[in-house]
């Protein structure tokens, strides 16, 4: 088993933009279109609100530092989102006890990553043949990590977690390679006050054939195809 020594978890300061995807659902719809009347609508969003887990976060930090103004990078939706309702699966290096934000240091990584995740997804719910539609973020990002590039990208789950145990409270995050693309760099960050206001960028499609993530096309001003399958390697495929 890997032995990290004490001194492996320094703290070294990583600055840079950050990216990840999320679904992306045009037009938005209401949860309660088509099961309610329209009058009645705000009165249940009202009562929602009480119990939205980020909502209760943002208005318990404001009591406790009200010197945070409302439009602080950390209480964006797209970045306090994570840490108000965590991920019940946990993360690479940490349990669902210890919520964090899991970022690529470049879009190729985020995409790999993203791609990844997705196909265990629809595997797992047997998702028939689809177009999912993603947006990318790019969330800037400075802080204080624990550098644990020197740990396999390959390393199993339980040994990544017994690790993360050992991450100090100090520590805004950690720094790894992820299985999906060993020579890159992620980020599992802890704070979202070392987080800058996240930015769309691209939109993307992924095909699900109902087996796999077999193309991505791009809404950019090039309309490029992705192959899933090259985005692992250390050649830059997205670039121009």
């Amino acid at each position: 088993m890997l032995s990290v020594a004490a001194e492996d978890f320094s703290l070294t300061t990583w600055k840079g933009d950050a990216f990840r995807l999320i679904p992306s659902r045009f037009p938005p719809v209401s949860v309660y279109d088509g099961l309610v009347a329209d009058g009645r609508v705000e009165a249940l969003v009202a009562v929602e609100d009480i119990t939205n887990p980020r909502l209760r976060s943002i208005d318990r930090l404001a009591r406790l530092r009200p010197g945070v103004p409302a439009d602080a990078p950390r209480l964006q939706n797209w970045n306090h989102a994570p840490f108000a309702y965590g991920n019940p699966e946990g993360s690479r290096f940490f349990d669902h006890l210890r919520p964090c934000l899991e970022l690529a240091a470049d879009r190729q990584t985020a995409l790999a990553v993203s791609v990844a995740r997705r196909e265990r997804f629809l595997a797992r719910t047997r998702e028939a043949p689809i177009g999912l539609d993603m947006r990318m973020l790019r969330t800037p990002a400075e802080g204080r990590f624990v550098d644990l590039r020197h740990v396999p990208a390959d390393l199993d789950a339980k040994a990544c977690r017994e690790i993360g145990a050992r991450v100090s409270s100090e520590a805004d995050g950690v720094l790894y390679h992820p299985p999906e693309r060993s020579s890159a760099t992620c980020l599992a960050v802890l704070r979202a006050s070392v987080l800058g206001r996240s930015i769309q960028t691209v939109h993307y499609r992924y095909v699900w054939t109902g087996r796999r993530i077999a193309l991505l096309y791009a809404f950019d001003d090039e309309g490029r195809e992705v192959r899933p399958e090259t985005l692992g390697g250390e050649e830059d495929v997205l670039a121009a």
